[in-house]
């Protein structure tokens, strides 16, 4: 009984948020596809660019990540 409950509720959960990774995952590509036409076109837009995704690296909180991902189980 469990099983299917847990079963039901993580395809509930799946099928919300496929749209959205599908729709972020098309952003990002068309992002890469931006930028690799810029390497040769503007390097220091690029280079930028590569600074700006680093710092979001550094100052992700897993932690907090985590916590907002398990508020409503």
């Amino acid at each position: 009984m469990l099983d299917k409950l847990m079963e039901k509720m993580i395809e509930s959960a799946t099928s919300a948020y496929i749209p959205k990774v599908e729709e972020r995952a098309k952003a990002r590509k068309a992002e890469l596809e931006d930028m690799k036409v810029k390497v040769r076109t503007n390097p220091e837009q690029v280079e930028e660019w590569f600074d700006k995704e680093i710092d979001k690296l550094q100052n992700i909180d897993i932690k907090e990540i985590m916590k907002n991902a398990t508020a409503g189980i």
